[in-house]
């Protein structure tokens, strides 16, 4: 199978699981919301908010061990392959327990004067962190063979158990939404249980499929200086990711410290849909990654700066196709999916997806970078724009008074925009990408689809108020009309031949 047509494939398959996350957590999040009220909700919100704050480890190993995995099989060396899984495995257990041990030391600052929780929930806000321990443990461990999983490109598997995940969290939600127990103790530890069954399926169905994770040989395998090369690629990775966790649970931390949980609640619920509406464009990326370090690690330049022109555009595309019709009728889609909307939702809602739009012009080009290898120089650069929204925005708050959403606004300009044009230079530098040719197959399109996408999204507005139709019909109305707008004015002859032959032989 060629390469397009597989990773094609591989990203259906994605959207399926994508389609029933969305389906289950429209009903996942509504179920808590009313089970446990805006307070509880936004509680449990800023307390998972201070496990994820140290949730970059899980993050930037999984990149390293990923990109490790891809780019040797690309040069065709199985037997570094296995020495590379094993050394991860030892690396991630290594990692878990420093982890466990440091989220536990977090605890005390956290509930001595950092985070803002009321006095009668104190104790199951700390039952909850700890459960919270027990599922980063465990997220951590399962990291190697989700990376093989990726490295083998077997999406279809990775869609079922992200299926079973979402059904899981459904059936918890409902078991919540019934009991006459302390509602956000008891989903707290269900939520940890959950993510052990999860581990449990992924670990067993890589030792019956997989020969680089059967019998495993850590003694004999590990070595000093492959774990040495893997450690020093992930804490240069690092550094990027856990700016970019710190400044996102950032925003968190300082709008429970000036404005309390219910604005959290809000906030939560903005980082859900927009996370969502990601997830549209992330599931290409997912799909092109692994390609992307195997075309590296074959020594194939040519293919990875042309791999990396088309899935720019496509994960711009992709996501802009639902987030923009998703920004005009924001009020109705909130409206349907919350029985009770949390002040400023709307407005935070609006404000992450725009920051997400800008962000998908340049998401790609870092895992091109990271395919490539040379990071520390582009990590410590990046680190900076993640990190200046947080600071900045506690500074426009503490001294000048701002409203919440200043918050949002500095994230959407420093992380999205600048953060997007470091991307730009450090790939141009170590990869030698044509800024030239990126603005004209990337950003061109991208701004051409705004104008045109948006023009058309406006006037549908203004009719259905006009005519006072239920807005979702008009919300359906503008995907059904941008599809031919996407296809003449978006894709290229070739890239309509591609998705015209592989719709052909399904």
């Amino acid at each position: 199978m060629s390469t397009s047509k597989r990773v094609i494939k591989n990203t259906l398959y994605l959207y399926i699981r994508m389609a029933v996350s969305i389906l289950v957590n429209i009903f996942t999040t509504r179920i808590l919301l009313q089970a446990l009220g805006a307070s509880d909700y936004g509680l449990y919100n800023v307390v998972g908010g201070a496990i994820s704050i140290l949730g970059f480890l899980t993050a930037s190993m999984s990149s390293s061990t990923q990109r490790f995995i891809s780019y040797a099989k690309g040069g065709g060396n199985f037997d570094e392959v296995k020495e590379i899984f094993n050394n991860a495995l030892a690396a991630h257990y290594g990692v878990a327990l420093i982890t466990g041990f440091i989220l536990a030391l977090s605890g005390f600052i956290f509930f001595n004067g950092v985070l803002n929780i009321p006095d009668y929930r104190e104790t199951v806000a700390k039952i909850i962190y700890l459960c919270m321990i027990v599922s980063t443990v465990f997220s951590i461990t399962i990291v190697p063979y989700d990376a093989l999983l990726n490295a083998h490109e077997n999406m279809k598997f990775y869609s079922i158990v992200g299926i079973l995940d979402v059904f899981f969290k459904l059936t918890i939600a409902s078991i919540v939404f019934f009991t006459r127990t302390d509602k956000l103790m008891l989903y707290g530890i269900l939520m940890a249980v959950e993510s052990w069954l999860v581990r449990l399926i992924t670990q067993q169905y890589c030792k019956h499929h997989y020969t680089e994770s059967q019998n495993i040989n850590i003694i004999k395998y590990v070595k000093k200086e492959r774990l040495k090369e893997m450690f020093s690629f992930a804490g240069w990775n690092m550094a990027n990711i856990a700016s970019g966790v710190i400044s996102l649970y950032g925003m968190s931390i300082v709008v429970n410290h000036f404005f309390g949980t219910t604005l959290n609640a809000a906030l939560g619920i903005a980082t859900q849909l927009s996370g969502v509406l990601m997830g549209v464009s992330m599931n290409m990326v997912k799909a092109i990654t692994p390609v992307l370090a195997k075309r590296e690690g074959g020594h194939h330049r040519e293919q990875t700066i042309e791999i990396t022109y088309i899935g720019c555009k496509f994960s711009f595309l992709l996501f802009a196709f639902f987030c923009i019709p998703t920004l005009f009728f924001m009020d109705r889609i909130i409206e349907i999916w919350l029985h009770n909307i949390p002040d400023w939702t709307i407005l935070f809602c609006r404000i992450l997806i725009c920051s997400s739009l800008i962000e998908q012009l340049f998401l790609l080009l870092y895992q091109t970078i990271i395919a490539h290898g040379e990071i520390k120089q582009y990590n410590v650069t990046r680190s900076i724009c993640n990190i200046l929204p947080i600071l900045l925005s506690i500074v426009m708050l503490e001294c000048y008074n701002f409203p919440p959403y200043i918050v949002l606004v500095n994230w959407l300009i420093f992380y999205s925009f600048f953060g997007g044009l470091v991307n730009i230079y450090y790939a141009k530098v170590n990869i030698g990408l044509s800024i030239k040719t990126f603005f004209f197959r990337v950003i061109s399109v991208g701004v051409k689809i705004i104008i045109i996408a948006g023009t058309l999204n406006y006037f549908l507005l203004l009719l259905q108020k006009l005519l006072s139709i239920e807005p979702i019909i008009f919300y359906l109305i503008s995907m059904i009309l941008s599809i031919p707008l996407y296809w003449k004015i978006c894709l290229t002859a070739h890239e309509r031949n591609i998705l015209l032959n592989f719709i052909r032989r399904r």
